[in-house]
């Protein structure tokens, strides 16, 4: 009577194997779309930060926008310089050297389809997102 021995064959890790390969293939566009997704969003919710930080500073200072995104931490109205990186960015942006687009010399009340803040090129492939003066953020295809 021959004893039964507990354990896979190799032709059943072969086949395992095959299969799990087969899977991480298929799967590898979907995860990488699903990656580049979050980055949008996650540079939207920088800008809308940066729009609400903006709006906060302008209530202080006669409805006039700062003459750059830096006086926004040194003035106390964004907490994390990290929301000046965008996170599809190749680079690392900070307050000084932000990943967005800044235009000054607008105020509270300058028309509200004005562009203040918008994403630099390198940001995304396929577009960018932009910051308004009414606080609305939209994406504009390339």
């Amino acid at each position: 009577m021959a004893v039964k021995r507990a354990g896979f064959t190799l032709t059943e890790l072969a086949f395992i194997t095959i299969v799990v390969i087969v899977f991480v293939v298929l799967s590898a566009p979907f995860i990488t779309r699903i990656r580049e997704r979050a980055q949008i969003v996650g540079c939207k919710e920088n800008l809308q930060e940066i729009g609400l930080a903006l709006k906060l500073y302008a209530s202080e200072h006669q409805g006039k926008f700062p003459s750059d995104l830096a006086e926004l931490i040194e003035g106390g109205y964004v907490e994390d310089e990290r929301v000046f990186d965008c996170p599809s960015s190749p680079g690392m942006g900070d307050a000084r050297e932000s990943d967005y687009h800044y235009t000054s010399g607008y105020t509270i009340l300058s028309p509200s389809n004005t562009a203040i803040v918008f994403d630099k090129a390198v940001n995304h492939k396929k577009g960018r997102h932009v910051l308004f003066v009414s606080g609305d953020i939209r994406w504009e295809n390339k």
